[in-house]
């Protein structure tokens, strides 16, 4: 892209590098202070959605449709469940009033997208429609 852009007028090239520029100054300003303090590996290779609550990570795997009760500390799975729901796909989780919520549409546009609601062993509680 870079190259591309060189070859265009000096006027657009230094537009870009201006606008370049101050997206990494305004990045560096935005994490100064923050460090990786560990990393854990996955407990699945399409994790579509994280979420952190009651002292647990929680993840979904947009493929394999399971979702994860990860301990933060060592990446130990604690508890995980088949979320699968007919011919929708898992594309995001989040963790909220003592509930994991999965967001689950249709591929490959996600229409007709629920939210599942499970508690934090897995049992299914519920849902609600996502679509406008």
């Amino acid at each position: 892209m870079l190259i591309y852009l060189a070859q265009q007028t000096k006027g657009v090239f230094m537009k870009f590098a201006v606008i370049l520029f101050s997206l990494f100054l305004f990045a560096g300003v935005s994490v100064a202070g923050y460090q990786i303090v560990s990393t854990i590996d996955a407990p699945d290779t399409n994790i579509s959605g994280l979420g952190f609550g009651n002292g647990s990570l929680w993840a979904v795997d947009g493929v394999t449709e399971f979702a994860y009760k990860i301990d933060p500390t060592t990446g130990t799975v604690q508890n995980s469940w088949f979320c699968a729901n007919g011919t929708k796909k898992p594309s995001g989780l989040t963790f909220a009033n003592n509930a994991v919520y999965i967001a689950m549409g249709n591929p490959p546009t996600l229409t007709y997208s629920y939210c599942y609601r499970y508690n934090t062993s897995g049992n299914y509680l519920g849902q609600f429609s996502l679509d406008c």
